[in-house]
């Protein structure tokens, strides 16, 4: 009866990390990362690439988080996570994103979370800046997306 129970456990547990991401993911307000970036309001071209980044960012994330709490179901998890989101948004955006998050996660999985500093400075190509002002956005920018993974998954069940 206990395989039963820890099976019916791990089951709830997955779906609820999965209901969980996909509220979290659709009430985010990226405006402080794109602040973070310098990117204003007018900037309507740079904006929207730039959501389509952190979004897939997040999704990844959310994966390397799933990592360490379902180590045996995460790729299930993840696939199932984007077949779900795909079918909820069928627009070119979303499939941008999930493209985008397959690839952060491609990024994300050599180092895990012991470093965001490869991210960091892919999201600083993006923006056109001297030497010091990109050294300094990469710091905080890793600092931000470390503080974003441990809300991911802080949240995750």
């Amino acid at each position: 009866m206990q395989n039963l129970a820890e099976i019916f456990d791990d089951e709830s547990a997955a779906r609820e990390a999965l209901e969980n991401f996909a509220a979290l993911l659709d009430g985010a307000d990226l405006t402080p990362e794109l602040e973070l970036m310098g990117i204003g309001r007018m900037q309507f071209m740079r904006r929207r690439q730039m959501l389509v980044e952190w979004r897939g960012l997040y999704m990844a994330l959310w994966r390397l988080a799933l990592g360490s709490s379902f180590p045996q179901d995460a790729e299930r998890m993840f696939t199932t996570f984007l077949r779900s989101y795909h079918t909820a948004h069928p627009d070119k955006v979303s499939s941008r994103i999930m493209e985008r998050a397959r690839e952060y996660w491609g990024m994300l999985q050599p180092k895990g979370d012991a470093d965001f500093s490869d991210v960091a400075r892919h999201l600083c190509s993006f923006s056109a800046r001297d030497e010091k002002q990109t050294r300094s956005l990469t710091l905080r920018l890793v600092l931000h997306i470390r503080r974003a993974y441990k809300i991911i998954f802080d949240r995750l069940i």
